[in-house]
């Protein structure tokens, strides 16, 4: 007996796809079933800030547009000094959205109080519910931190090292800070399953992965040995898997009150080997203490041979 699909996988399987970037990667997926209205808080908080203003706009001119148009079907449903043109029964409209009035025009039969009345009722729910995203997005705790544009592979204390700067931007306190680093990588080909392909995730064991008060800048380092998934991997080799970092960093914000966490994506091709970071704290006297932060990227060759 052969399952036939069901009328509703038949319809995930004709949406449109979808597609997003991550770290370099381009993908490209398809057979879900993405329901923009039935998730609307999601993507309303996920969207950036000019979008979200752009789309409320557009929704209150096409909602005042289509009033616009209710106003106009009834007979005489607005009256005021003159019959109201179209212009004026669009502003009618915004007003009685926006529940003021300028006494110019009212509405002047049963049929205008019944659309007016929809109207307000729609306006005050529209400014309650965008009242409640602008909360919402404005008391989300987020750390603001700043990473380096290049992780480095090198020589630390004799040993081969992943190295990885970051900054607290903010340079307030965040205690108990935890920081996590993963690698995403193809599996290694293999000449006996040349057909096998999944993508693995890796952690990585930090020489210090946790900072009592996380307030200027953390340098963390991964030992490169036998027991670490970068061992023995060249730089050709990390494009041949499409490695991928992924840098998670944790801890209390004692402004917000709230745990706040961070997470930054490294492609392979962000990797520098044999390079180390140019110094960005100097002493000019005691008990003073210089930080650059715009040689914060910077960094130098250890060899001649060092890739740029």
């Amino acid at each position: 007996m052969v399952n036939k699909p069901s009328p509703r996988s038949a319809r995930r399987g004709s949406q449109r796809p979808w597609e997003i970037n991550l770290a370099g990667r381009h993908i490209v997926g398809r057979g879900l079933e993405r329901r923009v209205f039935g998730d609307i808080f999601h993507h309303a908080m996920a969207v950036s800030w000019g979008r979200l203003v752009a789309a409320y706009f557009a929704a209150i001119v096409g909602v005042n547009l289509l009033f616009t148009l209710l106003y106009a079907l009834g007979d005489r449903a607005v009256t005021g000094l003159h019959p109201p043109s179209l212009a004026e029964l669009f502003f009618f409209s915004v007003e009685v959205f926006g529940t003021v009035s300028f006494g110019g025009f009212q509405p002047a039969s049963l049929y205008g109080h019944v659309v007016a009345t929809f109207e307000i009722i729609l306006g005050i729910s529209s400014y309650a519910v965008m009242t409640g995203l602008a909360f919402a997005r404005f008391s989300r705790p987020k750390a603001h931190l700043l990473f380096t544009a290049h992780p480095l592979i090198a020589e630390h204390q004799g040993r081969p090292t992943l190295m990885l700067r970051v900054a607290n931007a903010r340079h307030n306190h965040v205690s108990d800070a935890y920081a996590k680093i993963w690698l995403i990588a193809d599996d290694r080909p293999n000449p006996d399953h040349p057909a096998s392909h999944a993508r693995r995730f890796y952690r990585m064991t930090l020489l210090r992965d946790e900072s009592p008060m996380f307030i200027l800048s953390w340098t963390l380092f991964h030992t490169i040995d036998e027991s670490s998934p970068l061992f023995g991997l060249s730089a050709q080799e990390l494009a041949q898997i499409e490695a991928q970092l992924v840098i998670i960093i944790s801890g209390f914000d004692e402004n917000y009150g709230q745990e706040v966490r961070a997470r930054h994506t490294y492609s392979h091709e962000d990797f520098r080997w044999d390079h180390s970071y140019v110094d960005i704290i100097q002493v000019p006297a005691p008990g003073t203490t210089h930080i650059d932060y715009g040689k914060f990227h910077d960094i130098y060759p250890n060899s001649p041979r060092a890739n740029g």
